[in-house]
């Protein structure tokens, strides 16, 4: 269960993650790595969702450049720390495999594409 203090959209985040492993992946030892996973995946959404809407006025004189530059260094941080996250949790795809079961598994590619469900 996602801890309480969480926001809805952090929670359903949780809820995923938690429910894509095994039952015995998470346990109390790294729920602090996994809480520092969704709130960085939250922050991170929500400065592009500011650094898309600036974009969207680039065009325009009074386009916020500065702002739209740090946006993007503060995004590249939020990346960094997901990635690192996800490593320490081995919800990557390199924690899983080793080099040679990798290249077997990617000649192997079945099933649905995550950027093609709902479709």
């Amino acid at each position: 269960m996602a801890p309480k203090r969480l926001t809805s959209r952090q929670k359903e985040l949780w809820s995923e993650i938690v429910s894509s492993k095994p039952a015995a992946w998470f346990d109390a030892a790294n729920s602090a790595l996994l809480l520092g996973y969704v709130k960085s995946i939250v922050s991170h959404e929500i400065l592009t969702s500011q650094s898309d809407a600036i974009e969207a006025t680039l065009m325009e004189p009074d386009a916020d450049l500065k702002r739209l530059n740090r946006l993007h260094i503060m995004i590249e941080r939020q990346s960094r720390l997901i990635q690192t996250f996800a490593t320490k949790l081995r919800l990557t795809q390199q924690s899983r495999y080793t080099p040679a079961t990798a290249a077997v598994m990617a000649g192997k590619a079945s099933g649905v594409r995550p950027w093609d469900e709902g479709k």
